[in-house]
C-alpha cells in the first residue's frame, strides 16, 4: 500500500474519535496516481469523509463531517478565487465559505480536521 495511505490509515486508528475505517475506493498508478476516498464512523454517530487525489506535481483534497448532511468542509477545489488562502477553501455548518487553514499536506490537513 501506498506510504501517504498508510500513514493517513495510522493517523485515523490511533485518534480516539475515529471508531471505524472503510477505504472506499483506492487506486494508484506506476506513475504516481493516487485515487483515494475514505470513509470513518465518528463518536456521537458522525462520519468524515476523506477524497484525494494525489499526483507527483499537485494534489486535491476534500475533508467532510457529516450525519445525514454535511457539517464541515474542506477543500481545494478552485471555485472561490477571491478568499486569501484560494483555492484552499472551508465551508462552515451554515455552508458559509471562508479561509481555510490547511495546507494541502494531507497528514498535517488531517490531524488539524480530527
Amino acid at each position: 500500500m501506498n506510504p501517504l495511505v498508510e500513514s493517513l490509515i495510522g493517523i485515523l486508528k490511533r485518534h480516539s474519535a475515529v471508531q471505524s475505517i472503510r477505504i472506499v475506493n483506492y487506486d494508484e498508478t506506476p506513475a504516481g496516481k493516487l485515487e483515494l476516498k475514505i470513509r470513518c464512523s465518528l463518536v456521537k454517530n458522525y462520519k468524515m469523509q476523506i477524497w484525494l487525489h494525489h499526483e507527483p506535481k499537485f494534489q486535491d483534497y476534500a475533508y467532510q463531517l457529516f450525519t445525514d448532511h454535511p457539517i464541515l468542509r474542506w477543500d481545494n477545489a478552485p471555485h472561490y478565487p477571491d478568499i486569501a488562502t484560494a483555492p484552499r477553501h472551508f465551508h462552515d455548518a451554515s455552508n458559509n465559505v471562508s479561509e481555510s487553514y490547511l495546507t494541502g499536506t494531507a497528514q498535517k490537513d488531517l490531524k488539524k480536521v480530527l
